[in-house]
Order: C-alpha cells, then sequence, then structure tokens
C-alpha cells in the first residue's frame, strides 16, 4: 500500500496524517506514524508531534473496513446506501420492504467481506473467518446507525463496532479524529453528526424543531403507506369479491341453460310418449281384429275337421262294405 503522504512545504497536518496513515498495512502503521510525528517536531510543532504520536494503530477488524473505504469506496457506499435506505424502512414501519432489503443487505454484507478478505490475501496481510465476521458486524452497525455509517465511511476506524438492534451505535474510541470526520459522508441523508467520543452540542431549537419536522413527514409518509396498503387491500377485496359475482353468475347461467335443456328434452319425451301411445291403440286394435280373424278361423277349422272326420270314417264304412259282399 501507498506510504503515508508528505508534504513539501512542510509536516502534514493531523487531517492529513490520519488520512494516509489509516490506509496502510498494520505492519506499516507504527514506523509511518513514527516518521510522521518525527517530521513535525522537526518542524517545530510539538503539540502536532504529540497528537500525530498518540495516534493508536487499529484493529485488523477495523483495518479491513478501512481498507474498503481506501480501496473499495464504491462497494462501501452501496452498503452505506442500503443501510440509510433500511433505516427510513424502519422508521416507517414498511416490513415489507424491510423484508426486501434484509435480503439484500445479507447478499450485500457477504460480497463485501468475501472481496475484503481477497484483498487483504493480495496484499500479503490474510484474514481469519473470525476478524472477517468482526468486520461484517462492523458493517451491520454503520447501516443501523448514520453515525456509525459516517465513522465507517471516515476510512479511520480504530476499533470495530456493534450494533445493538436500531438504537445508536457505541462509537466512543472508534475513530482516530473524530473532528475531522464529516457528518452524512456515509449516512445515504442528513442525520446524527459521528464522533470518536461524545456527541457534539446541538442547538436546542433548531434539533427540536429538524426532529418535529422529521416526525411530521415520517407520519405523514406512514399515513401515505397506510392507506395505499388500505387501498390495496380493498381493491383485492373488490377483485376478489367480483369474481367471486362472476363465477356465481357463470353458475347460475349454467344451471338455467340445463334447466332449459331438460325441459326441452321432457317436452320431446312426452311427445314421443304420446306418439308411442297412439301407436300402442293401433297395434291394439290390430291386435283385436287379428284375434277375432284366429278365433273365426279356428272355428271354421273345427268344423272342416269334423266334415273330414265324417268323411272319412263314411269311407272306411263303406270299404267295410265292400270288403264283405266280396
Amino acid at each position: 500500500m501507498n506510504a503515508a503522504p508528505r508534504q513539501d512545504s512542510g509536516p502534514p497536518s493531523l487531517g492529513a496524517a490520519v488520512a494516509g496513515l489509516y490506509a496502510l498495512l498494520p505492519s506499516e502503521f507504527t514506523a509511518a506514524r513514527n516518521a510522521l510525528a518525527a517530521e513535525a517536531g522537526k518542524a517545530g510543532d510539538k503539540e502536532l508531534a504529540k497528537r500525530i504520536k498518540a495516534l493508536p494503530k487499529p484493529s485488523t477488524a477495523a483495518w479491513l473496513v478501512n481498507l474498503l473505504a481506501d480501496r473499495r469506496r464504491e462497494d462501501l457506499d452501496q452498503v452505506l446506501e442500503l443501510g440509510a435506505a433500511l433505516r427510513e424502512a424502519q422508521e416507517d414501519l414498511d416490513q415489507k420492504q424491510l423484508r426486501r432489503l434484509s435480503t439484500e443487505r445479507q447478499r450485500l454484507l457477504r460480497a463485501i467481506v468475501r472481496e475484503a478478505r481477497d484483498l487483504a490475501a493480495e496484499l500479503d496481510h490474510p484474514v481469519s473467518e473470525s476478524l472477517a465476521a468482526e468486520a461484517e458486524q462492523t458493517l451491520w452497525a454503520a447501516m443501523t446507525d448514520p453515525s456509525a455509517a459516517d465513522a465507517v465511511a471516515s476510512g479511520q476506524l480504530l476499533r470495530s463496532l456493534a450494533a445493538s438492534g436500531w438504537e445508536e451505535v457505541d462509537l466512543d474510541g472508534a475513530v482516530a479524529d473524530p473532528e475531522s470526520v464529516p457528518h452524512g459522508a456515509g449516512s445515504g441523508a442528513g442525520s446524527r453528526p459521528a464522533s470518536g467520543g461524545a456527541r457534539a452540542p446541538k442547538d436546542k431549537s433548531g434539533t427540536a424543531d429538524t426532529a418535529a419536522a422529521r416526525r411530521r413527514q415520517a407520519e405523514a409518509r406512514r399515513a401515505v403507506r397506510k392507506a395505499q396498503a388500505e387501498l390495496e387491500e380493498a381493491s383485492d377485496g373488490e377483485q376478489q369479491a367480483q369474481e367471486a359475482l362472476d363465477a356465481a353468475q357463470r353458475d347460475v347461467d349454467e344451471s338455467a341453460g340445463r334447466r332449459d335443456e331438460l325441459t326441452d328434452e321432457i317436452d320431446e319425451l312426452r311427445e314421443r310418449i304420446r306418439q308411442l301411445e297412439r301407436e300402442v291403440a293401433a297395434v291394439d286394435r290390430r291386435s283385436g281384429k287379428l284375434e277375432r280373424e284366429r278365433d273365426n278361423a279356428r272355428r271354421i277349422a273345427r268344423s272342416a275337421r269334423r266334415t273330414a272326420e265324417k268323411a272319412r270314417q263314411k269311407l272306411a264304412d263303406a270299404q267295410d262294405a265292400a270288403d264283405g259282399g266280396t
């Protein structure tokens, strides 16, 4: 990595010294810090030399986050902007948006920490999984608190950070030069100022007015979101009711159509029955006539049988008489 910046016109300012030192590898930090302090001392600025000499070396997890601020600024800004969106969704109690952004947060944090580990390995300073997890927790803390976001964006973290829900993150002793941390640099939106120690005093009347305005805006946004949700729910209910009505009407129409079909079929069957009844009556009449003709034929047949029997008997008698005469 680059050495700490130097100035030809004299010793570096504290801000310049901080900006250069905390972009260095941990193994380079102490020697570079001492060199800058000695330079300030030779220039006659004993106070600056003392302050530079007192700058602490960052923890490895903090250095890993500083590395992102120095080498992967756009990726870090993306994380911090997503944090601002998450805070707004949390303030608005937008659960749907929170779920969507939380999924994106997990993916983004894993990706950027993996990238930081790869970058550290390229610089011959690999970090363990536990330290990478500590860096990820620091980034998550920066997403929950705008002041922590400013601290992370400054690139001068001294230690890792920890989130406690959506409460303010403890930043005491977290940055090397609190006075040089630009407020709003990493928050994604105007918010509380960051510091490494106690929070900077604020104008109470201005703060109260701003806070009241933010509350009114938040309440208005929540009212709009609630009204939108109610409208969506009512629209869904209206659509479902209309669909149910349409389905019921289709059932009624189908039932009426089926009834008409059955009625027509009944009429056709009744007409067929009448036709069959007429055919039955005709068959009955013909049967009666045929039965009468049969009975008459039977009588004629019986009479013919008797006549034939008499003729056969008469023939037999005649033959017997003829045989006896001979």
